[in-house]
């Protein structure tokens, strides 16, 4: 690296050996501290020296071990610069854009999204390019670059904004109360009041939709029982009469006559009461 594990000498051959293997060693026996991301460096720094070490490239190996014990101390090591390379030209522009969007990722908070994988990209980068600089053993080459690559894809998958969450469905619109429709007494006919009030329903029928459309027929306790029943029936019919007039389908509305036996108001019998006279419709949804 740099030319520099170049320049050892004979005479200093022996000390520079036993000088980078304790710094290995130091490395390897350091107890690592700080964030993830600066554990998951330490320990990818630590294996990059071990294996410069065991090729006897003495100065890569030191340097991973100074990275490796920077990491240990908690410290976010940077990535190596391309320019601090003796690379040849051909090499640089990739290396500088793996580089760029390393740098980019760890700028942007990857360290603390995404701290295993960043660390990764990081230490298979700095990999790539030692390797890339001694040019000669391409399958450490090709593991080093792959091994980065497949870092900083997960560091990008990590990184993408999240998709929204899609709105709720707008919870279904409750079914309205019943409608009651109101007649004058004895009377099956529909009041101008009445025919009002049809309105309303054949529009809330169209809003909302229902199933089905129960029609109930209702009167007084004036009168016997028997006739209070057909009366029933037939303010009944009357509303079902109007509604499928209004566009209203036959098949969802069901008709029944209830008489006097489910008054409004309490009155006991042989009473006229207004109230009592009527006929409801539901919407079931």
């Amino acid at each position: 690296m740099r030319g520099l594990k170049f320049a050892l000498v004979a005479g200093v051959a022996a000390v520079t050996l036993s000088a980078c293997a304790d710094r290995y060693q130091m490395a390897s026996d350091a107890e690592p501290s700080g964030s993830s991301f600066t554990r998951e460096l330490y320990k990818g720094y630590v294996g990059l020296s071990g294996d410069e070490k065991g090729e006897q490239d003495w100065a890569d190996s030191n340097l991973f071990a100074d990275k490796a014990l920077a990491a240990a101390d908690g410290k976010a090591v940077a990535p190596e610069e391309v320019a601090n390379w003796d690379l040849d030209a051909e090499f640089v522009d990739d290396l500088s854009s793996a580089h760029d969007r390393l740098a980019s990722a760890l700028a942007n908070g990857a360290a603390n999204v995404a701290p295993t994988s960043a660390a990764s990209a990081q230490v298979m980068f700095d990999c790539w390019i030692q390797e890339q600089e001694e040019n000669i053993q391409p399958d450490h080459i090709a593991a080093c670059r792959d091994g980065f690559l497949a870092a900083m894809a997960k560091v990008d998958a990590a990184m993408a904004p999240k998709p929204k969450a899609p709105a709720p469905a707008p919870a279904p619109a409750a079914a309205p109360e019943p409608y009651a429709i109101y007649f004058d007494f004895d009377s099956d006919v529909l009041t101008v009041d009445a025919q009002a009030e049809v309105s309303v329903i054949v529009a809330a029928v169209k809003k909302h939709s229902p199933s089905k459309v129960i029609v109930a027929g209702h009167t007084d306790t004036a009168g016997s029982s028997e006739y209070n029943q057909n009366l029933a029936n037939r303010r009944a019919a009357a509303v079902v009469s109007a509604l499928e007039s209004h566009g209203v389908a036959a098949s969802i509305v069901q008709s029944q006559g209830v008489g006097e036996n489910a008054p409004a108001v309490d009155t006991g019998d042989g009473i006229s009461e207004f109230r009592n006279r009527r006929v409801i419709v539901t919407l079931v949804k």
